[in-house]
């Protein structure tokens, strides 16, 4: 499953590395796929803002290059954007973003890539407010740092325990995922219950 996510965030465009409730949005919360296990693995993108402290949904793009049948429909290859207009965003948790990539470090885990960005952020939301933000860009930079100086290999698993363990200590969030697609379900299910009509225009 590719999800991607952008957040224009200071008048700069970030990729979303990850959630802590590991889908922000999602397309079945808008009726744009049916509520089922198997709509979870749906590939999609999705781009947001921040105005006035309030995380917005610009975008939601479905894609997937092969037919698909979710719940007995047939869905034809395709790639169609669903544009909305001032949708508030009800989301709570930590959600980690990056901009300006440096080198692409190859290590397990999405959260692991952040220190491959010069800038990274932590954005704390609460019922999709921005209540703080937390600077990462300096400790991200440490660990680039005893990369290069040669004091830490990514090839030694005992250094990969030992960043792994850095990061988990600097960052706030808990970025771990569901374990079960069941409890996927059953957040999706709370989603679309915030969202019971949207302004979506396209």
């Amino acid at each position: 499953m590719n999800i991607e996510q952008q957040l224009l965030y200071l008048n700069k465009n970030y990729k979303i590395l990850c959630s802590e409730q590991e889908f922000i949005v999602h397309p079945a919360a808008f009726s744009l796929l049916p509520l089922t296990a198997s709509s979870l693995q749906y590939p999609f993108t999705s781009s947001f803002h921040i105005k006035d402290y309030r995380l917005i949904l610009d975008r939601i793009t479905m894609f997937n290059g092969e037919s698909s049948n979710l719940s007995g429909t047939r869905i034809d290859g395709y790639e169609k954007p669903y544009l909305f207009q001032d949708a508030a965003v009800a989301y709570n948790g930590a959600i980690l973003i990056g901009a300006d990539l440096i080198k692409e470090y190859n290590m397990k885990g999405n959260k692991l890539n952040c220190f491959s960005y010069q800038s990274v952020f932590e954005l704390v939301f609460e019922d999709g407010i921005l209540i703080t933000t937390i600077d990462q860009s300096k400790a991200m930079s440490r660990i680039r740092k005893n990369l290069e100086l040669g004091l830490r290999s990514l090839s030694k698993s005992r250094d990969v325990r030992l960043i792994q363990r850095f990061i988990n200590a600097a960052l706030f969030g808990d970025y771990k995922t569901f374990r079960l697609s069941n409890s996927r379900l059953k957040y999706l299910k709370e989603m679309k219950n915030d969202y019971p009509s949207t302004s979506l225009i396209k």
